[in-house]
């Protein structure tokens, strides 16, 4: 191979890996492949305290689904890149999406704020939906496009995880012997959602 030829060649393949190296950047913090957990477990409460006609006693199966990596993540855009705000749509394998719109620090080259992945609310929306999520990101200066693109995030079934131990909790509440929710994070918490 000539020697012009064979530096071509290698500028070329430099200019192809710095390409891949700068869309692998683009994306969740903590990745794009996320694991869903079921978490389940068993409390026992025994209540004390002013509850006439209630009872002294509850107990509750306590089930949670999480992500592994965390229910929110931050945004981390290309370097370089001028913005104040960027709006991320998750088109999700049944065709439905959902879209989020976060301040943006150019500086940092992510979001300002962590951004809701998984949780469901009354009042919240995740991003994400299990399976193959396409991310579209565009990145907005004083409403001006700046950057724009695309990534997949993955979410995976990761199956039920059972914690070994039944939780027991005294409580002065009455109300926790009638509704354990309050109780089963703090149950999960504390051991660390079964994993």
């Amino acid at each position: 191979m000539h020697r012009g030829n064979f530096m071509k060649s290698v500028f070329s393949v430099f200019i192809f890996l710095l390409g891949l190296s700068a869309h692998a950047e683009v994306g969740f913090k903590n990745g794009n492949q996320k694991t869903a957990v079921l978490a389940q477990g068993r409390i026992v409460v025994h209540c004390f305290g002013n509850n006439p006609g209630g009872p002294s006693h509850g107990s509750f199966i306590c089930r949670e689904e999480i992500l592994t990596a965390g229910e929110y993540d931050y945004f981390v855009g290309p370097k370089g890149v001028k913005g104040d705000s960027v709006t991320l749509t998750a088109l999700h394998q049944d065709g439905s999406q959902r879209t989020k719109t976060v301040d943006y620090d150019s500086a940092k080259s992510q979001s300002k704020k962590s951004i809701n992945l998984w949780i469901a609310t009354l009042l919240q929306r995740p991003l994400l939906d299990p399976g193959i999520n396409t991310v579209r990101y565009k990145i907005t200066s004083n409403g001006k496009v700046t950057a724009s693109g695309e990534f997949v995030a993955e979410v995976k079934d990761g199956g039920t995880k059972n914690c070994s131990r039944t939780g027991s909790y005294t409580s002065n509440t009455p109300s926790d012997c009638q509704n354990g929710t309050s109780l089963c994070r703090r149950y999960f918490n504390e051991n660390n959602y079964c994993l």
